[in-house]
């Protein structure tokens, strides 16, 4: 998500002002804070899935 952050601030600041709005918008929801805790959750249920043993239920 940095590196996407990193690009989206470059070409926030080439573009028309419709495309920096959006820019703008998108940035914001990047850097919030349920962004970021969405992508955690995404990765620890991949890697939950990946490392279960088939035919076992999945338990906390």
């Amino acid at each position: 998500t940095e590196q996407a952050l990193r690009a989206m601030q470059a070409c926030q600041s080439a573009g028309d002002e419709a495309f920096r709005v959006q820019a703008q918008k998108l940035l914001h929801i990047f850097q919030s804070d349920l962004f970021q805790a969405l992508l955690i959750q995404e990765y620890y249920e991949l890697t939950v899935f990946e490392n279960r043993e088939p035919g076992r239920p999945l338990t906390p």
